[in-house]
């Protein structure tokens, strides 16, 4: 029998107790036998169907020293119960001893399930049969650097612990996360003690910023509620670049096996130095909507590139994009939109602008460039990215839309008048001038619910409590939105 109750975990890590107050996630009355004292997250990615025929993949992260909990599971033919064995996912190489605290445990979830569970915890057995709610958010990290210190310890400045909890009390069939969930990369500059005194520093020594702690406290333990609602369909950030947060992206959220060295440390005769970021392959992730209505998301890994300017990494970049097109080519019945973290087209706010330096209103040049040409195939474009909720249509392109505040600290609320023309990605060559756009700079999420007609979907935007700010419409490869 599950029962939704309120549940205390407390969870010692390498010493520390963390104690996580959450009333989300649904907790199954087992045996003993079956619980791993301490389980720190358990949740289910979307995975491609040549990772896991089910479409899904179970992850549990439970302290080291601690055995990978049993992935508990019901059959719909028999409702029998069975156990699967969690496999150790390896820990990055050269990490030591950056994510020797925990051990991150992952299994292909079986096809066939009414029911799954983690050490007590419910997680999705199952990818949606019918969509109806899709979360859509991204950007969710709270941000400690040298330069800027977000007020980590209020909900109300940095909100994600609330967000998480209003995601998973909408009841979504899957979530949409646009990556950049780390931003806690350095130590705790003196004197922002109250704003992030508990913060853990990144590791002396080592050519990244991130580390077991730093991914319990920024997401780990506040997206708990969300993390077990429903499956989680995730893209790489530029928080996640190999010199960032990367070693624990590929650790615990890349659902792809054999994938958590793509940021190991390269080992040179100067010493430890950080790996390249470059775009790992993209894939697919299929949804159904309804009968004979399918929703392919195409996943492109856009953590590295330039925001300004142009560069060679657009060349570089440029193959994941005619990946994504090859994996998208129209199909009577499929729908599809791309999923990347950096927007394509979307607008900065003036504010930015930088004495004596030309501004340019357009962020991602790289990727709009590495795109150029290859989008033809979808009816939109989610990204975040930018710590806004943006919408962008320009004219005969999907629409953009970009949702990047989820939590991180938020872009200035002025200076977004709408661009008189589109990015210039060459001397001759460029985008053309957008005919429409909104922007809110407020924390939130939104909602997307597909409607009667083939493609069209509204989406709402939500704040950190789940009360609608804006309504956007979908249709015919153009997105509107309006304040409420």
């Amino acid at each position: 029998m599950t029962c939704h109750r309120l549940v205390r975990r407390s969870i010692a890590v390498g010493g520390i107790l963390a104690v996580a107050l959450t009333s989300a996630s649904p907790v199954l009355a087992v045996a003993a036998h079956d619980i791993v004292p301490g389980v720190i997250a358990a949740y289910s990615l979307a995975a491609p169907r040549s990772e896991a025929p089910s479409g899904l993949v179970a992850r549990a992260v439970v302290p080291a020293g601690a055995p990978c909990p049993s992935l508990r599971t019901t059959r719909a033919a028999d409702g029998s119960t069975r156990f699967v064995h969690m496999a150790v996912r390896p820990t990055p190489a050269r990490t030591s001893p950056a994510f020797d605290a925990i051990t991150v445990c992952s299994a292909p979830m079986p096809v066939g399930l009414t029911d799954a569970s983690i050490s007590g915890v419910v997680v999705p057995a199952t990818m949606p049969t019918a969509v109806d709610r899709l979360a859509m958010l991204g950007d969710s990290g709270c941000r400690i650097s040298s330069w800027q210190v977000q007020d980590c310890a209020s909900d109300i400045a940095w909100p994600l612990a609330r967000i998480a909890q209003s995601v998973a009390d909408e009841h979504p069939d899957a979530v949409l996360f646009n990556g950049d969930f780390f931003y806690r990369e350095a130590p705790c500059p003196a004197g922002s003690q109250a704003l992030c005194g508990s913060s853990p520093p990144p590791v002396t020594g080592l050519p990244f910023t991130d580390s077991a702690y730093g991914w319990i406290a920024d997401t780990l333990l506040p997206m708990a509620p969300m993390l077990s609602a429903a499956p989680l369909i995730i893209t790489r950030g530029n928080h996640e670049a190999c010199y960032r947060g990367g070693n624990g992206f590929f650790l615990l959220f890349d659902p792809r096996e054999g994938t958590q060295d793509t940021c190991a440390p390269v080992s040179t005769t100067a010493g430890l130095v950080a790996a390249d970021t470059v775009p790992t392959p993209t894939y697919a992730i299929d949804l159904t909507v309804s009968k004979g209505r399918t929703l392919r998301l195409a996943i492109v890994d856009s953590a590295g590139g330039a925001d300004n300017a142009v560069t060679a990494f657009a060349a570089v970049q440029r193959p994941a994009y005619v990946q994504a097109a090859d994996l998208t080519r129209p199909r009577r019945g499929r729908e599809s939109w791309l999923l990347t973290h950096r927007p394509l087209y979307g607008f900065i706010t003036s504010q930015f602008a930088q004495p004596g330096v030309p501004f340019n209103p357009w962020g991602s040049m790289d990727q709009a460039a590495a795109a150029d040409g290859l989008l033809g195939n979808y009816a939109m474009v989610f990204s975040s990215h930018m710590h806004i909720a943006q919408s962008v249509q320009l004219p005969g392109l999907p629409g953009q839309l970009i949702l990047g505040n989820a939590g991180t600290l938020l872009d200035p609320t002025t200076g977004y008048p709408l661009p008189t023309a589109g990015p210039q990605i060459s001397a001759s060559q460029g985008y053309p001038a957008p005919s429409w756009g909104w922007v809110g700079v407020r924390f939130g999420y939104a909602m997307a619910s597909p409607q009667a007609d083939s493609s069209s979907w509204r989406i709402m935007m939500k704040d950190p409590d789940g009360g609608t700010f804006a309504r956007c419409g979908l249709a015919n490869r153009e997105l509107f939105c309006r304040d409420l």
